[in-house]
């Protein structure tokens, strides 16, 4: 019935902002993303242009068509939105998100990491901040990310951080098998990289956690160096 009565309530006041904000937050809690694309493409038009609430409709229609899997509406929404209020963190995440769902991942990584700097205690854009890092090659840079969110999770509500503890976990086991390849390939350039769970026997592995160690040093010196 609530819903219902605002349904009326912006076909007598088509544009008005507590209806929509509120009708927005109802939907989404139901996550009824057709029918909130639907509605605030319809209300779009009627609101004034380059206004802080025309960028907002814009952000629950993307983000609304991204649920719905229509990209090239929300890329083009996420954009409208990104360009009519750049300070608002949600945007970008979305905008973010859109962008990664099409390949493009280095404009992706920016729009988080812009998220980010507005919304640091967020904890979805430091997610993807990681997924995409860990996209590049960056598993050092993936791992802290990972970190990151989950420890905001933790905070925010910690009943929802399955998500988090898996992709960290698995981060985690990729740097420690790059680390533990590197090692070998610097001890035995000859032998083929070693498989995600082959150990050796006790001196060889004794051998690679040193190397291991030794090249550990090796970054830290060069990270310190290059300051």
């Amino acid at each position: 019935m609530k819903k219902q009565t605002l349904l009326e309530g912006l076909r007598a006041l088509p544009g008005d902002e507590s209806l929509l904000r509120t009708l927005a937050s109802l939907l989404e809690a139901e996550g009824n993303w057709q029918e909130l694309q639907q509605i605030m493409l319809e209300q779009l038009p009627r609101l004034p242009r380059g206004t802080p609430l025309e960028a907002h409709v814009c952000y629950l229609a993307g983000k609304a068509s991204l649920e719905v899997g229509d990209l090239r509406q929300a890329l083009a929404l996420s954009t409208r939105s990104v360009q009519g209020r750049g300070d608002f963190a949600y945007s970008h995440h979305i905008h973010g998100r859109t962008l990664a769902r099409m390949g493009r991942r280095a404009e992706a990584l920016q729009a988080q990491q812009r998220c980010a700097a507005l919304a640091p205690e967020f904890s979805w854009c430091w997610y993807e901040i990681g997924q995409l890092q860990i996209a590049q090659g960056d598993l050092a840079a993936a791992r802290m990310a990972l970190r990151q969110a989950l420890a905001l999770q933790e905070a925010q509500d910690p009943r929802s951080t399955g998500l988090f503890r898996q992709a960290l976990e698995a981060v985690e086991s990729q740097a420690m098998l790059a680390e533990r390849r590197a090692a070998a390939a610097s001890l035995w350039p000859e032998r083929p990289p070693l498989s995600p769970h082959e150990r050796l026997d006790a001196i060889d592995e004794l051998a690679l956690l040193t190397e291991e160690f030794r090249l550990f040093l090796d970054r830290l010196e060069q990270r310190d160096s290059g300051r």
